[in-house]
């Protein structure tokens, strides 16, 4: 799952969340709009950090098949389970 379809997921669930509260009173239509708004962009920034550490790069980047080899540092490789990656020396 891309980030762009992880944002769209999370922003339809907020929104069904909120339509629930909403429809119970416990919170108004602003309210609902304002925190899956602020929820998505937080939990998307999260996760976008996370995707982008040198280990999640590193990772990514042996997935693809056109990737025969890449060398790391030793604990990026140590952190990424692919045989195409190896230490550096």
């Amino acid at each position: 799952m891309n980030q762009e379809q992880l944002a769209a997921l999370l922003r339809t669930l907020l929104q069904f969340a909120g339509g629930i509260a909403v429809g119970y009173g416990w919170i108004d239509t602003d309210t609902a709009a304002t925190l899956t708004g602020a929820l998505v962009t937080l939990i998307v920034t999260v996760w976008g950090l996370y995707a982008r550490r040198n280990a999640g790069l590193v990772a990514a980047a042996a997935a693809l098949p056109a990737v025969k080899t890449i060398v790391a540092a030793p604990e990026t490789a140590q952190a990424v389970p692919s045989s195409k990656v190896r230490p550096s020396e």
